[in-house]
């Protein structure tokens, strides 16, 4: 309860403040517009906005989605034959060490400025982080599991969708999280590209034209969609995580 009346505090301040230079210093203005002038043009400009929000939104879920299938589609692969895995690593690190940005007209140009081109980007960009992570939580299995499931003589495909998907869950979900604030902002990178409705190209003619309360109202939209994904995800998680979600609380008290 405390830290909920600090946050609110916290939040009230920085908005007062933020109002206060914004009237008093035209710079301030110009650069980051006030709350009353962000209110004001979205009470006059919704509509738009809110397109924008829901065909960035639409670009950033499917890219997740499609991250996750595929993500989770090679980690079955690699768990029945970890040989590949050592193969695939060096294409994926350097599918994520090359700057999204340079890529994105590539993606533009092949696609068009339809949203295909946003949701293949942000299954590029959301793909490694639910990999990496599913895997990796496979590999710190404890010896002890594996050895449960020669025991019983278990197949290899029942071990993979009985045992190690559940046990690997925790980091899964933990890839999903990241990958679902990765999935927003890869939409946005291509939107500043080519885009004919979306939040990225709101901001990126917000900054050509000097419009701060375009540039800032898409900017706040940005952060509450990539809020709502992350949100969504911890409530998924919390829906059919809380085996080990509970566990960590036990623990922790």
């Amino acid at each position: 309860m405390r830290r909920s009346i600090a946050y609110i505090l916290f939040l009230v301040l920085l908005l007062v403040a933020w109002e206060y230079f914004g009237q008093r210093y035209p710079s301030v203005r110009l650069m980051t517009s006030t709350p009353s002038h962000i209110v004001a043009y979205f009470g006059n400009h919704w509509s738009a906005l809110l397109e924008a929000f829901a065909t960035t939104g639409l670009e950033a879920v499917l890219g997740l989605l499609i991250a996750f299938v595929s993500a989770m589609g090679l980690v079955m692969l690699c768990m029945r034959y970890p040989q590949l895995f050592d193969a695939l690593l060096p294409i994926m690190v350097t599918s994520q060490v090359t700057p999204m940005i340079v890529l994105a007209p590539f993606f533009v140009i092949l696609m068009g400025i339809g949203i295909a081109s946003k949701i293949t980007l942000a299954a590029i960009m959301c793909f490694f982080p639910v990999f990496i992570s599913s895997y990796q939580g496979y590999r710190t299995l404890k010896p002890s599991i594996h050895e449960l499931g020669d025991v019983y003589n278990a197949g290899q495909w029942f071990r993979i969708r009985r045992i190690y998907l559940p046990l690997v869950m925790p980091q899964m979900m933990a890839g999903l999280r990241v990958s679902a604030t990765l999935s927003v902002i890869a939409a946005i990178v291509v939107e500043f590209t080519a885009a004919q409705v979306g939040l990225g190209k709101n901001l990126f003619l917000s900054a050509i034209r000097l419009e701060p309360d375009l540039m800032m109202s898409s900017l706040l939209l940005s952060i509450l969609l990539g809020a709502l994904l992350y949100g969504g995800i911890a409530l998924i998680e919390k829906r059919w995580g809380g085996w080990y979600l509970t566990t960590r609380q036990a623990d922790g008290n």
